[in-house]
């Protein structure tokens, strides 16, 4: 009877983590170039249950489920849509790749491109953080027009500036959250992105299906009922044993 507590009990601490993640991925439903996190659920070990009997071979009769739990959690840095601005100083970037953002803590990575300036002409995130070309922060010149190719080479009224420096990773899946749609990277090093476009006047949305979230919100909460459920059968059950098991009718 605890067994089934202990299994109900874990699948229920394995659907609110999967219900974080949904929650939190509709929270950034309107944060430009935010990817979506997903979650790989696992089962327990399997018990094999035998039926005993004397004088007779041990029969099968099945295999019993130990619980559940989230296995691990990944991000899923799919394209989302481009939304036009019209803002000089939104990027999107179409393809693969990330903007390099100089941080105090080091050089960190993001698909946010909703930029501004600061009071040197930098160009930097809404944070305050520099933005890195290829040849270190971009630097603007003031009272110029900024334009931005494809491949990211910055020009201020056919003065040519700096370029843009967007990198890539051979595994971005293990890239880390830090906050601020920023990410960074403790196993895969840097590479040059290759296949990319910048769309300067553009922003990348979330790759977030409401529709989609919405569901399993709803599928996941169904189950979390029903384990509930489970668990109030199974202390109902238990009380009656307590109370009514031994007494002398």
């Amino acid at each position: 009877m605890f067994k089934g507590v202990y299994t109900a009990a874990s699948s229920m601490i394995t659907l609110q983590e999967k219900m974080n993640l949904i929650s939190n991925n509709l929270a950034n439903v309107s944060t430009s170039g935010y990817k979506k996190d997903e979650g790989i659920q696992e089962s327990f070990p399997e018990l094999l249950i035998s039926r005993l009997e004397k004088g007779e071979r041990a029969r099968e009769l099945g295999s019993l489920g130990t619980g559940v739990q989230l296995q691990e959690t990944y991000t899923d840095f799919s394209q989302g849509n481009l939304l036009y601005t019209g803002n000089k100083l939104d990027l999107a970037i179409e393809g693969d790749g990330f903007f390099v953002i100089q941080t105090p803590n080091g050089l960190r990575y993001t698909r946010n491109g909703n930029f501004t300036l600061n009071n040197q002409g930098q160009i930097v995130t809404n944070q305050g953080y520099p933005v890195m070309g290829e040849e270190g922060p971009l630097q603007t010149i003031p009272g110029r027009g900024i334009a931005i190719t494809a491949n990211g080479q910055l020009s201020f009224d056919g003065l040519q500036g700096g370029r843009i420096l967007i990198v890539d990773f051979p595994g971005p899946a293990l890239l880390n959250k830090i906050g601020e749609n920023l990410y960074s990277s403790d196993f895969e090093p840097e590479i040059p992105a290759t296949a990319y476009s910048i769309r300067q006047g553009f922003l990348e949305n979330s790759n977030v299906n409401v529709i989609q979230e919405m569901v399993k919100m709803i599928q996941v909460s169904r189950h979390y009922d029903i384990n509930q459920r489970v668990i109030s059968t199974y202390d109902v059950t238990m009380e009656k044993a307590v109370n009514n098991v031994g007494n002398i009718g």
